[in-house]
């Protein structure tokens, strides 16, 4: 099981929520690579997000824009 470190790479807005560069969520996954495709993957960033920063992070965002991801 790998454990995959998402970073927010810039600036986000979206509906008046500010998403800060360096915002980071680390989840856990059951591959070698990150499955960026995956939606049960986008809603495990999603819960991260909401648990640690109180924000809600759209899925649309949930891309290699917009997260650099880090295998730990």
């Amino acid at each position: 099981m790998a454990i995959f470190k998402l970073t927010t790479k810039k600036l986000l807005l979206s509906n008046g929520q500010r998403l800060e560069a360096g915002m980071n969520v680390e989840i856990p996954y059951n591959s070698t690579t990150f499955p960026w495709g995956s939606s049960t993957v986008k809603a495990e960033v999603q819960r991260q997000m909401k648990m640690k920063y109180n924000v809600d992070f759209p899925t649309g965002f949930i891309n290699a824009n917009n997260l650099n991801v880090e295998k730990l």
